[in-house]
């Protein structure tokens, strides 16, 4: 799914509030700055390997591991649904 579509569908999210695209490995600095609740990372991270944990805490907030495993692709969904039955 391209990056502009996840983005339209997750600000349709009444419970969402900020989105924004980065290249970093650790967001870190962003974090400072808009201070969420929660910081929620895909099931690749645990709690304890993501790498903005500490930052997080620091000022009082919560890390969340979010969604299903990583084990399908959009391509890999895409090409299901072409299959005939």
């Amino acid at each position: 799914t391209p990056l502009s579509e996840r983005l339209e569908i997750l600000s349709a999210l009444e419970a969402v509030n900020y989105l924004t695209v980065f290249d970093e490995d650790d967001v870190s600095r962003l974090l400072l700055a808009l201070q969420p609740h929660v910081q929620a990372k895909g099931t690749d991270y645990t709690t304890e390997t993501v790498p903005e944990r500490e930052t997080v805490r620091s000022y009082g907030g919560e890390v969340a591991i979010c969604g299903d495993p990583k084990d399908h692709s959009s391509t890999e969904i895409g090409s299901r649904a072409d299959r005939p039955k």
